[in-house]
């Protein structure tokens, strides 16, 4: 009897012996991944012509991930000026996914589980509505499909698409600022000041706070294409009357008195494309302008087409230098399509776009 026991006990120490080597690869494994991913950044050597947008686009396979990596390295003050051997960090984060999904997955062959035969009860004939409902067929309640939610990306933040100005047919009036309680000239978020509407104006009511900066005319073709109309800021009204006054609630500039009040209207940031459209268009930079941003300046450019020719918000085109060879000088990515116009920021540039510049589309090899 004893024999037997003993025999048992090893036959069990074998067995648990096996099974813990078939499951020490997939430990380590595990372990592996573990510390890999417990790192937080990937250090990356500039090599001679590399931009932010070439480098998002080799080491996380999008582009579009370079203002990520830019805001990671604050060190970088100006995205278009990265130099050889400078090291730059990429958020491990902006990785992962990208890991995992080019891990091998193992598949595992479920084998349908077989239902027995069930013979129908016979009901007693006396029970007639019984077996009326055994007869129909109950119908199978299918389980709600859980969705995860897919986390979108902005094409650009929303006060930067404010910021960015348009061009308008005409310059919109919806009265003027006159005064400021503290005979200040120029005004900033949180200040106050007295307006002069075209309307009356009640508590609560919102302004955009307007300049009209140029008059654009065409820089190849010379006809009128109208005003470039820049947003300075909101304001609200906190008090009516012949003079109401207003509180400066956003400001992107300097605000000065006898700036346009133009009536508000909500501005929201489109979603950025998964694929962004390359269109076949041949257009011109009519306009610029250096928007000021917290962490420096962006490149903004206004062309000459519009919804009516067919762009969208996330459309990419190329600039072209003054070249008879045609030699693309940037990338732009339309932001804010009007009728006729278009307001589109700089992706990338080897130079300065300025008016003039021919754009046309990112053609495919």
């Amino acid at each position: 009897m004893q024999v037997i026991q003993r025999k048992n006990f090893i036959l069990k120490g074998f067995t648990l012996f096996f099974y813990i080597l078939l499951l020490l690869p997939s430990l380590l494994t595990a372990q592996t991944i573990k510390y890999e991913t417990s790192q937080e950044y990937k250090d990356y050597i500039v090599q001679k012509g590399d931009t932010l947008w070439d480098i998002s686009n080799k080491e996380l396979i999008n582009p579009f991930f370079w203002p990520k990596v830019w805001k990671e390295n604050p060190e970088i003050e100006n995205p278009d000026r990265i130099y050889p051997y400078q090291k730059i960090r990429i958020p491990y984060s902006l990785l992962k996914e990208e890991m995992f999904e080019a891990m091998p997955k193992t598949e595992v062959e479920v084998k349908p589980e077989t239902t027995p035969e069930v013979t129908p009860e016979v009901l007693p004939e006396t029970k007639p509505e019984i077996e009326i409902a055994k007869e129909k067929p109950v119908e199978e309640i299918a389980k709600p499909e859980i969705v995860k939610p897919v986390k979108k990306e902005y094409l650009v933040d929303k006060n930067l698409l404010i910021a960015s100005g348009y061009i308008a047919d005409s310059i919109p009036c919806a009265g003027k600022i006159i005064d400021s309680p503290t005979n200040r000239t120029l005004l900033g978020k949180n200040d106050y000041a007295y307006i002069k509407t075209k309307s009356p104006a009640k508590a609560g009511d919102k302004f955009y706070i307007i300049r009209a900066v140029e008059k654009v005319a065409h820089p190849v073709y010379g006809n009128s294409i109208g005003y470039l109309i820049e947003i300075l800021g909101v304001a609200e009204v906190v008090e009516e009357g012949d003079e109401p006054k207003i509180k400066i609630t956003v400001s992107f500039d300097e605000i000065e008195i006898g700036s346009i009040l133009d009536n508000f209207y909500e501005i929201e940031s489109p979603l950025a494309p998964e694929t962004p459209r390359m269109p076949d268009i041949d257009c011109f930079v009519v306009t610029t302008k250096q928007l000021r941003a917290i962490t420096g300046m962006l490149d903004i450019v206004f062309i000459d087409k519009g919804t009516k020719d067919g762009l969208q918000s996330g459309d990419l085109l190329v600039s072209l230098l003054p070249d008879k060879h045609k030699i693309t000088n940037g990338l732009l990515q339309i932001i804010y399509p009007r009728e006729s116009t278009s307001t589109a920021i700089v992706r990338k540039s080897k130079n300065e776009i300025t008016k003039g510049d021919s754009v046309t589309g990112l053609k495919q090899e």
